[in-house]
């Protein structure tokens, strides 16, 4: 009776921490962009959203209109920057990558 409990309790916790470890992997295949966009109303901001969210390797975007950045997370197995920048431009707005400068240590001799 003692085993077929322990089995069990052993079961119910491989189920409850399997969807965990699954979505720490998919974490992993992902990257983020920022992007300088022209737009700036809401109907722009939904239009691009949208859009973007039917396009292959696309996993979120969200555009902030009061500093017009476009942000998105995506699949580079699948899709690239160029290809989210040309799919804003499709749609008739500005978009160009911002490139965020990496954290370097400055080291003053004396």
């Amino acid at each position: 009776m003692k085993k077929i409990t322990i089995y069990t309790s052993l079961i119910i916790l491989v189920f409850i921490l399997s969807p965990n470890l699954i979505k720490a992997q998919k974490n992993k295949e992902q990257k983020t962009v920022k992007l300088q966009t022209s737009a700036h109303s809401e109907n722009c901001k939904a239009k691009i959203e949208k859009t973007l969210a039917f396009e292959k390797g696309i996993v979120e975007s969200e555009l902030d209109r009061e500093t017009q950045i476009l942000t998105v997370t995506y699949k580079p197995k699948k899709t690239d920057v160029e290809k989210i920048i040309k799919v804003i431009t499709n749609l008739g707005h500005e978009a160009t990558e911002i490139i965020e400068p990496k954290d370097e240590k400055i080291e003053i001799k004396k």
